[in-house]
C-alpha cells in the first residue's frame, strides 16, 4: 500500500485553506433591497379610459366615467298655424328648458326635462295660452369628431296650457360641442305636437334653444 508523504499532505492542506479563504472573501451577489425600490409604479390596467366607450352600440351597457348630467337651454318657441287667418295674433315667445339625464353609454341616454313653451295670444277669437311640458325621452348620440356630436331624441310629454292639459309625444334634433370632459354646449330643435291651446284648437309648438350640459362625477 502506498502512503502519501507528509510534505504532500501539508501542501494539500495549505492549498485547500487558501481556496476556502478566497471563496469567503469573494464579492457574492447581494440580496435585492426592496426598501430602495421605486414607489412610482403605475398599474395602467386600472386607469379609466376617457374615450374607450366610443365603439359601443346603442344598446350595449358600459361604464361611463360621468353617467349623470344636468343642464338648461333658452331660446324661442313658435305655435305652428296658431295665427293662420288672424291679424292681431302673437305665436312666438321666449322659451327655456331644465334637464337632467343618465348615460347608458356614450351613445344612449335617458333624459327628464321641464320646458316652458311661452305665451301665445290672439283677439279673434280671443285666446291666451301659456304652455309648459314635462318630458321623458331617449337620446341617441352620434359622435362626429372628438369635439362634436349630433343627437336625436324622442319620448312622451305631459303638457299643460291655460285651457287644457294632456299627454302627447315629443321629438327633436340637436348638436353638442365638447368644451372639456364634463361640459358641453348644446343646441337643439324640439317639437311638441297637438297641444290644445283652447277647447277647440290644437297647435304644434316648436322650440329652438341653446344652452349648457354638465356631467357630474
Amino acid at each position: 500500500m502506498n502512503f502519501i508523504s507528509k510534505p504532500t499532505l501539508v501542501f494539500g492542506a495549505i492549498s485547500i485553506c487558501t481556496f476556502t479563504s478566497s471563496i469567503a472573501q469573494a464579492d457574492l451577489p447581494k440580496a435585492f433591497d426592496y426598501s430602495k425600490a421605486s414607489t412610482t409604479y403605475v398599474d395602467n390596467t386600472s386607469k379609466k379610459r376617457s374615450t374607450g366607450q366610443r365603439g359601443k352600440s346603442f344598446f350595449e351597457f358600459g361604464n361611463v366615467s360621468n353617467p349623470y348630467y344636468f343642464g338648461g337651454t333658452i331660446g324661442a318657441s313658435q305655435g305652428s298655424g296658431y295665427c293662420s287667418g288672424v291679424s292681431d295674433c302673437e305665436n312666438e315667445d321666449t322659451a327655456w328648458k331644465l334637464l337632467t339625464g343618465f348615460k347608458v353609454n356614450d351613445k344612449l341616454a335617458a333624459e327628464l326635462a321641464y320646458s316652458s313653451l311661452g305665451d301665445m295670444h290672439k283677439t279673434s277669437p280671443q285666446n291666451i295660452s301659456d304652455s309648459t311640458a314635462f318630458t321623458v325621452t331617449a337620446v341617441g348620440t352620434l359622435p362626429l369628431t372628438e369635439q362634436f356630436d349630433i343627437f336625436a331624441e324622442g319620448g312622451l310629454s305631459r303638457w299643460n296650457s291655460d285651457n287644457e292639459k294632456g299627454f302627447g309625444v315629443t321629438y327633436g334634433l340637436g348638436a353638442k360641442m365638447h368644451i372639456n370632459a364634463s361640459t358641453n354646449i348644446r343646441a337643439e330643435w324640439q317639437q311638441f305636437p297637438s297641444i290644445e291651446v283652447s277647447t277647440d284648437e290644437k297647435t304644434d309648438i316648436n322650440m329652438l334653444s341653446v344652452g349648457v350640459e354638465i356631467s357630474t362625477y
